[in-house]
């Protein structure tokens, strides 16, 4: 499995994944408006969306958006609206694995801190946060009872003195053991 950030050529794998998400939620989806919204933000410099490709088929998605959090920078990676496909799902990592490429990809364009947000009774999810930035060496703190911050600095100063870590880090083996549970890793 890769993650690829989503550029205009990877739109066609993206679409399927977000109707396929808001059907998941209930929404009615108009596949035009659906469209018309994404060519508009694949590509941007600021929001971003990653998939992971299977065999040539997208099997998820992650988004982020820039949000202004003035009491710890003017801008923070809002990682969000994690989705893998059903048959997919809860048993692989794949959404791990999506959040730990969201990190990496908001540390290499600069991001000094991300924020990622769960349900409230997403234990897995909110485990999930902590157990990453432990591995990434970047520092974590729960904001509110389903919100967590991430300081990314400690990775992009990092990145400063070893041009090739983020690449190391963005890397699907490695991606894949930075999702895995401290049990299944042997740490």
């Amino acid at each position: 499995m890769d993650t690829v950030v989503v550029g205009r050529d990877q739109l066609d794998l993206l679409i399927p994944l977000i109707v396929e998400h808001q059907r998941a939620c209930g929404r009615e989806v108009d596949l035009a408006i659906t469209r018309a919204f994404f060519e508009g933000v694949v590509g941007n410099d600021a929001s971003f969306q990653i998939i992971a490709i299977e065999e040539g088929a997208a099997v998820g998605c992650v988004m982020v958006d820039p949000i202004p959090n003035l009491q710890f920078a003017d801008n923070v990676a809002y990682v969000h609206d994690v989705y893998v496909t059903e048959p997919l799902r809860g048993f692989r990592g794949i959404g791990a694995i999506l959040v730990a490429a969201a990190f990496v990809e908001a540390m290499r364009r600069g991001y000094e801190y991300a924020e990622g947000e769960t349900e409230p009774d997403n234990t897995p999810a909110r485990k999930l946060y902590a157990r990453l930035a432990k591995k990434m060496g970047v520092g974590c703190k729960d904001v509110g009872s389903v919100r967590y911050l991430l300081d990314l600095r400690p990775g992009i100063e990092r990145a400063r003195n070893e041009p090739e870590y983020l690449d190391r880090l963005a890397s699907p083996r490695l991606l894949s053991r930075l999702s895995a549970p401290p049990e299944a890793d042997g740490h």
